[in-house]
């Protein structure tokens, strides 16, 4: 079998870790709340009303609707406000005022179908739940030296995306050697900056009240491609932030000079272990699994595939037990495949046109093949289906259909 490509995984970045206050540790969920119970958070039993962080994390972590902002803010040793935002058509938005538990709800804002709505049932915590919501760009949500604000650090949960920004792209870097850095203040930022731009340009301002960097840097580079963080997401206790180097076409036009490409991307600030994962991609960036059969699968759908047992299951139902099943190192690679159910002549196909990353997702565009007005084609029940292998990624995977019209 041909490789599609390369995967490694840097370990856990702690030796790289640039930050005054210290990088991740290993001890998960348990060991950042435990931290954070040392800045004045309370873990373990209620004491005196004071909220118990591990409660909030956890309705947090469950939240349907936080995949592009899920925030905690500890006010006061009092009040926990719930900041998050996602992808829900009439909850895109919302933030919650809470007391000593969650279920101590005191004032709501957020999207409806009706529109934003705000209400309170206790009207005194209205003015510094205004306050707050006016306020959620500022480290200290507008309240001012008299209040104490602390932003509870945690991981969502395993499998969940974390919403990421690349806030630098740069192709030609004065670090000529390859390295990833962890950066969590000001200092750190700082002193990196001047060692990749000597200067040139200013830094991007960071808050790193709230936020984190992870840089990354290819050192001298003469291939012809691309380099980009591609994915972030919580997995198994760790940050894990994958960056892709993307073989380019053979005939594409390509810079004749060295490049040092580096990205820096921007993420909630966690208390956390963080793994970068580099996917190397050759080109073609995917390859049809061998052998090509006539599929058993009669119902349309779309799968993602990315262990054994899921793939023993799929391959048995695609081309029956009598078939052998394919090799697929589930650590380096995973399947995805397109399955069109039951089309009503032989001129349907399906085949996978493209996969790409792109917004935090990996993109598979599949071709769908239908007749025009005056092509001849074969009348008989046709079941469309594709499967291909690509490097394992833990990036969310958006099928996007295409149609090509058979002339």
């Amino acid at each position: 079998m041909i490789m599609v490509g390369r995967t490694f995984v840097t370990a856990a970045v702690v030796g790289l870790t640039l930050a005054a206050c210290g990088g991740g540790g290993s001890d998960g969920a348990a060991g950042m709340q435990n931290r954070q119970a040392g800045q004045g958070i309370a873990v373990g039993e209620p004491n005196g009303g004071v909220p118990v962080v591990s409660e909030y994390i956890k309705m947090a972590q469950d939240a349907s609707c936080a995949s592009t902002r899920n925030n905690l803010y500890l006010v006061d040793s009092k009040y926990v406000l719930w900041d998050r935002a996602g992808n829900c058509a009439d909850n895109a938005t919302g933030q919650t005022l809470m007391g000593a538990t969650p279920q101590a709800v005191l004032c709501t804002a957020g999207d409806s179908i009706a529109g934003p709505r705000t209400s309170c049932s206790d009207e005194t915590a209205r003015v510094l739940f205004d306050t707050m919501l006016k306020n959620l760009d500022k480290a200290d949500l507008g309240l001012g030296a008299g209040h104490k604000v602390e932003p509870v650090s945690f991981l969502p949960k395993s499998g969940s995306s974390i919403a990421f920004k690349t806030i630098v792209s740069d192709s030609f870097s004065n670090i000529e050697t390859a390295r990833e850095v962890v950066i969590k203040d000001a200092a750190a930022w700082s002193a990196l900056w001047a060692e990749h731009s000597k200067t040139r340009i200013a830094a991007p301002e960071v808050d790193f009240s709230r936020n984190m960097l992870v840089a990354v840097f290819q050192g001298n580079n003469p291939v012809c491609g691309s380099y980009d963080v591609v994915y972030a997401g919580a997995k198994d206790g760790k940050l894990l932030v994958e960056v892709e180097t993307r073989d380019l076409s053979p005939v594409a036009l390509c810079l004749a000079a060295v490049t040092q490409p580096m990205r820096v991307a921007l993420l909630p600030k966690v208390d956390a272990p963080v793994e970068i994962r580099k996917i190397v991609t050759d080109y073609p960036s995917f390859k049809t699994v061998e052998p090509n059969v006539r599929t058993g699968i009669t119902e349309a759908r779309n799968v993602v595939v990315r262990d054994e047992a899921a793939w023993a299951t799929l391959w048995a139902q695609h081309a029956g037990q009598g078939m052998a099943l394919p090799k697929i190192d589930f650590g380096k690679q995973m399947v995805v495949g397109v399955f069109r159910g039951a089309q009503p002549d032989g001129c349907r196909s399906t085949s996978v046109g493209k996969v790409d990353f792109e917004d935090g997702k990996l993109k598979v565009v599949h071709v769908d093949t239908v007749p025009g007005p005056a092509v001849a084609c074969t009348m008989a029940i046709v079941y469309p289906a594709a499967l291909v292998i690509l490097n394992r990624s833990e990036a969310p995977v958006e099928f996007i259909r295409s149609e090509q019209v058979l002339k």
